[in-house]
C-alpha cells in the first residue's frame, strides 16, 4: 500500500503532449528523437506511478508469493 498521496497524471499529460508534439508538429529525425523521448518517458512516468506500491498487498493472482514447495 502506498505510504504518502502521489498524483501520477501530471508526468503521463507531459508525456502525452510530447507525442502529440512529435506526431503532428514535427517531421524526419526531429519527430523521431522526439518519440523516443516520449517512449521512454511513458515507461519512466509508469515507474514513478508504481513506486512505493507494496506487492505484498495484492488481489492475488497465479505469480503472487506462490512457492512450489506447498
Amino acid at each position: 500500500m502506498r505510504t504518502h498521496s502521489r498524483k501520477a497524471w501530471p508526468p503521463f499529460l507531459a508525456v502525452a503532449v510530447l507525442a502529440a508534439l512529435g506526431l503532428f508538429v514535427l517531421d524526419g529525425i526531429a519527430a523521431g528523437v522526439v518519440l523516443l523521448a516520449a517512449l521512454l518517458g511513458v515507461i519512466g512516468a509508469a515507474i514513478y506511478a508504481l513506486a512505493g506500491e507494496n506487492d505484498e498487498e495484492t488481489t492475488g493472482g497465479i505469480g503472487v508469493r506462490a512457492s512450489f514447495w506447498l
